[in-house]
């Protein structure tokens, strides 16, 4: 399969999009790199920085991998379950033979990796500096709805981007992006909002 001419791309989007194993491999390794930024920032926070950073509920907003991340799990069995999973969806939507489809979903995909990197790398150096206490000093505490909140907006914000992005530039990846931050934004807002009606209520 390859891209028609309606598929506003470049040549380096034309090199992943046409080998579906390339495109897979791909996003497969920012999966990868995602799980590792997740435990090293759990194995950063065990040493020293919940001194000065509390999540009553843990630093993993994915309930899915919370007792993993929890646990910093080397081997995670639920997240090969999903990394295949995912592949194998990928491969789905490009048997269909749906060029723009497969662009679309692959820059969901890529997309909220690439956005999901930049948070990762940020609290890094946070925490990195926070469990030798260097420019870091007291405590606060992170309720989990305010955690939500907090990457519901960081999502957004990715998800404007990329529109202003697909406005200048009218590629399919960067829509399928902007497209994959901005539900993950909103589903990071309706699950703040849940769990914080079932929070005890905060003093005024």
């Amino acid at each position: 399969m390859f891209l028609s001419p309606s598929v506003s791309s470049t040549w380096l989007l034309d090199l992943f999009l046409n080998n579906i194993w390339l495109a897979i491999a791909v996003w497969a390794g920012l999966y990868c790199l995602d799980y590792i930024f997740t435990m090293t920032a759990a194995r950063f926070h065990r040493d020293g920085a919940q001194q000065h950073y509390l999540f009553p509920e843990g630093i993993e907003l994915n309930p899915f991998f919370r007792d993993d991340v929890a646990r910093i799990r080397t081997f995670s069995f639920r997240f090969f379950l999903l990394l295949f999973f995912s592949a194998g969806l990928l491969l789905i939507v490009y048997e269909l033979n749906v060029p723009e489809a497969f662009v679309v979903v692959w820059g969901m995909f890529v997309g909220i990796q690439l956005a999901n990197h930049c948070r990762h790398i940020r609290n890094l150096v946070v925490f990195s500096y926070a469990r030798q206490s260097a420019g870091v000093s007291g405590r606060i505490q992170y309720e989990h709805w305010f955690s939500l909140r907090l990457s519901s907006v960081d999502f957004l914000c990715f998800g404007v981007l990329f529109l202003l992005l697909f406005l200048f530039w009218g590629n399919l990846f960067i829509l399928g992006a902007t497209l994959g931050c901005c539900s993950l934004a909103l589903r990071h807002f309706i699950d703040s909002v849940k769990k914080r009606k079932l929070s005890p209520k905060e003093e005024t």
